[in-house]
């Protein structure tokens, strides 16, 4: 069972989407969460900042295809 569409919604979303990034204060990238996180209530994603494109792209398709319907990614 899934809960996505292929199309938006006719009267749009409420709240507006938003996608938000996380940084880490001292740029030593040690305490900057390892995963993404969604929120579908509020319509939010954060994303971690992390030291390298490659680390990143690891870290978000490990999220993705690990998720299954409500919970956290």
């Amino acid at each position: 069972m899934t809960m996505s569409s292929f199309v938006l919604p006719p009267i749009g979303f409420s709240p507006t989407p938003s996608v938000q990034f996380i940084h880490n204060e001292d740029d030593d990238f040690s305490s900057t969460p390892m995963f993404l996180v969604a929120n579908t209530c509020v319509n939010y994603i954060k994303l971690p900042l992390h030291a390298s494109y490659q680390l990143f792209k690891q870290k978000f398709d490990f999220a993705l295809g690990n998720t299954y319907g409500f919970g956290r990614a």
